[in-house]
């Protein structure tokens, strides 16, 4: 990807973000609520909270929304192994894959070339289409926040059984950056940002 600045095709930044498999508003209207509860809690509260920088401040939405969506699919999970005891037996069923997914340094490429599985770019919040990749792939990406500041998420989903499975990026300052990831399946990237510029793709790594 070209570290270029992104020329905004859709400034609007009222765009609703897409409903999550569970029906909850999504990480940004969480991230937004943290901070507001922090503006009209204690004075001790505010006080703290002002004294964070930026960095200190999204890792505590990010550990909120992380905790919020873990106890949701957990939640989910439940239901599922709830309704697979006591509803008629069916020959067949599968289950939600259990499959890991861990981050990464930068694989061994010998003999290998990183293919392109899907390219997507915006100025607000979206799913992407799914995609399939093998043991080894990536995730590039490029934010350039509007001059009122933004905040852009990228968060991985496994298509099966849609359960988040890992945070792939998290930025407000801008920029560009990849990630590595081990483990092959159907996934799809579900980005929120409230201001500002981005694109990204996903590149699987294949014998050339």
């Amino acid at each position: 990807m070209e570290a270029r600045a992104i020329r905004s095709t859709d400034r609007d930044l009222t765009q609703k973000i897409v409903a999550g498999p569970l029906g909850w508003a999504g990480p940004i209207s969480v991230g937004r609520r943290v901070e507001a509860w922090f503006q009209t809690a204690s004075p001790a509260a505010r006080s703290w909270w002002h004294a964070q920088g930026p960095r200190t401040q999204v890792a505590v939405i990010a550990a909120t929304v992380f905790a919020l969506v873990g106890m949701l699919n957990l939640a989910a999970g439940i239901g599922r192994m709830t309704s697979t005891h006591t509803g008629p037996a069916t020959s067949g069923a599968t289950s939600v894959s259990a499959a890991a997914l861990a981050q990464e340094s930068a694989p061994a490429d010998a003999g290998k070339v990183w293919k392109v599985a899907g390219i997507w770019q915006g100025a607000g919040s979206r799913d992407t289409e799914e995609f399939v990749v093998g043991e080894h792939w990536r995730v590039d990406w490029i934010f350039s926040p509007a001059q009122t500041g933004g905040l852009f998420q990228v968060f991985i989903y496994r298509s099966d059984g849609r359960v988040l499975m890992d945070l792939a990026a998290l930025n407000q300052k801008g920029g560009t950056d990849t990630s590595f990831w081990l483990g092959p399946g159907k996934y799809f990237l579900r980005i929120n940002s409230n201001g500002g510029d981005w694109k990204l793709d996903v590149q699987d790594l294949r014998q050339g």
